[in-house]
């Protein structure tokens, strides 16, 4: 942190942060949009048929991501040649699991299969990287000198409370944003929040690099006049 400077850190970690979560964004996007379809011959197999697929009047536009989302519980069974080929929509439980696996199919009960699978792997790999160096250590350091003697403790101790009640909101709220809005919108979302949070450390972090607490708060005192 001392080598490269607190600012140059945080700067070119949420860059690399937006870049990720705009990767991780559109590779839900894709992975929505190739979806397996359901095959009618391949799902009416009594009694496995899930119930939803089977009273719908809108068979023809299934897709996994439906079959999965259905009320019901139910589970994708791929085509026995290809996964990314159209599939069964069948009930979800162990009995019909192990049909579809005895048959060599592959069963999914909490995802698709997806030609971009690998896309978001990409995305969560560089969004570790770029967050590890700056983001997760560089605010606590920076937290820990910005403030005046006087009042470092009652302010350090806000600013750590903030942080830990944005950490749990973001779990909290997570899951019913991707039922909400989607993955893919949901990434999206944050990578908005993480470009705001960019625009404000170039506008408002000054650089401590090598300055002593002493200094740092001698700079504020100029900057407040």
């Amino acid at each position: 942190i001392d080598r490269v400077g607190r600012r140059k850190l945080l700067m070119t970690s949420l860059g690399g942060t937006i870049c990720a979560l705009a990767v991780l964004s559109l590779a839900f996007h894709e992975t929505v949009k190739d979806s397996p379809q359901i095959s009618r011959a391949l799902s009416i197999e009594d009694p496995y048929t899930c119930p939803d697929y089977l009273y719908t009047t809108t068979q023809k536009s299934w897709d996994c991501i439906q079959c999965l989302k259905a009320k019901s519980k139910c589970g994708f069974c791929t085509a026995p040649s290809d996964q990314n080929l159209p599939g069964s929509c069948f009930i979800s439980n162990k009995t019909v699991g192990d049909f579809c696996q005895h048959e060599s199919r592959l069963w999914f009960e909490r995802g698709c299969p997806s030609h971009y699978g690998w896309l978001a792997l990409l995305g969560l790999a560089l969004y570790i990287a770029f967050f590890s160096p700056g983001m997760g250590p560089v605010p606590s350091a920076v937290n820990s000198e910005i403030y005046p003697l006087k009042v470092r403790g009652i302010y350090g101790g806000i600013a750590s409370t903030g942080n830990w009640v944005s950490n749990l909101i973001v779990s909290e709220t997570f899951l019913s944003l991707t039922v909400a809005i989607g993955l893919s919108m949901t990434f999206l979302l944050f990578g908005f929040i993480a470009i705001v949070a960019l625009v404000f450390v170039i506008l408002f972090v000054p650089e401590t690099k090598g300055l002593s607490l002493e200094e740092i708060e001698k700079m504020w005192k100029r900057r407040a006049r």
